[in-house]
């Protein structure tokens, strides 16, 4: 991989230097909710090719110049850690990644925690895709980052259990496969992670379970059947805390490309449009999509 570009060793600095901190000492999610929202505008760009569009429900649509109106659609679930974030957050995210993958691409809303918390993401993202179903726009392929890697790998999981439309391709961003694990041995194990403090991780737990068991299968993808998904790439930052839930379900899957980054920050293609690290992961991301989706 080539050197990092001074734009993202620009966003790698306020990952650490910025983000981190206040991540680590504001409680708020509201304060969060607000701050995420702003920074993610003016740390990303929207290419200009890419038409945007919201419909009854709050779900963001993003069309690529070129496709057709009922072109094939990409699901993207944002991340956020359960508790911030929203499909404008991550709209040029999943605009550069949509254009790379030649699909039309729908963003999800879904419950935030703490109000309510766990499993309501999950029945919002399963309701989300029956919706698309209904509307004869059944997904062929299947992305987030982050929790939204989690959700995504939840909704498959259904998908495959209930008979339902399981998308041909899937492609995840450092997800959350596995909240069961003891937090400061985790980070102790990754002294790499730019963005994620021990402080978050441990807030986004007890919003986000309130109480529930973290081994269970519907909480944690990575404890239940992995069998039967789709071909899927994974994406994550080497040196961070999440590339071990990355590494761990490229692992069990039968078809699964790990696809790790060394130098770089959790979810650094949320810098879409602004850094040259996070087009090329994309463009990857994209490619990978597209050549499944076709099959």
């Amino acid at each position: 991989m080539s050197a990092l570009a001074w734009q993202d060793r620009f966003w790698r600095g306020v990952a650490y230097w910025v983000d981190r901190p206040v991540l680590a000492v504001i409680g708020s999610q509201a304060l969060l909710r607000a701050l995420f929202a702003l920074s993610s505008r003016m740390g990303s760009r929207m290419p200009r090719d890419v038409a945007m569009s919201w419909d009854k429900d709050g779900a963001l649509w993003l069309h690529p110049q070129g496709l057709a109106g009922d072109a094939p659609v990409l699901m993207y679930i944002h991340g956020g850690g359960f508790t911030i974030g929203s499909p404008r957050t991550h709209a040029a995210l999943a605009a550069y990644l949509a254009r790379a993958a030649g699909l039309v691409a729908v963003l999800p809303r879904y419950r935030l925690a703490p109000a309510p918390p766990s499993p309501a993401a999950r029945a919002d993202i399963i309701a989300a895709h029956g919706r698309l179903v209904e509307m004869g726009r059944a997904p062929v392929a299947l992305a987030g980052d982050s929790a939204g890697g989690n959700l995504a790998l939840l909704l498959a999981q259904h998908l495959r259990d209930t008979g339902g439309a399981v998308p041909r391709v899937m492609g995840l961003i450092a997800p959350v496969a596995d909240l069961s694990g003891d937090i400061a041995a985790r980070f102790a194990a990754a002294p790499g992670e730019l963005l994620i403090p021990p402080q978050w991780a441990r807030r986004i737990a007890g919003a986000y379970l309130a109480g529930r068991d973290a081994h269970d299968p519907m909480i944690s993808p990575l404890l239940g059947d992995l069998t039967g998904l789709p071909p899927m790439m994974i994406q994550a930052g080497a040196e961070e805390v999440l590339a071990h839930d990355a590494a761990a379900l490229a692992a069990d899957m039968a078809d699964a490309h790990l696809d790790l980054w060394p130098g770089l920050p959790h979810v650094w293609q949320i810098h879409a449009g602004r850094a040259p690290a996070a087009a090329r992961a994309l463009a990857a991301l994209g490619a990978f999509l597209q050549q499944k989706a076709a099959r």
